[in-house]
């Protein structure tokens, strides 16, 4: 939660272990934003927006496309 203090949010608590984080930031920070979500690797799961997923998705692929041409 640290990560995303600067960030308007909708926090819900499912579970023990598990919650649902709504974020709402500026499609400027866009980027930034999915650097930040990538960094905690499994630990989440991005439900929504589907554009948003494609952007995980292509960040993904361009980074192993990096990892594949060493």
């Amino acid at each position: 939660m640290l990560h995303f203090s600067h960030l308007e949010k909708i926090t819900e608590r499912l579970d023990e272990k598990h919650y649902r984080l709504q974020l709402m930031y500026n499609k400027s920070d866009e980027t930034e934003i999915v650097i930040r979500i990538l960094s905690f690797g499994p630990l989440l799961r991005v439900q929504e927006p589907a554009g948003f997923i494609e952007l995980l998705r292509h960040r993904l692929r361009k980074q192993l496309a990096l990892r594949a041409d060493k």
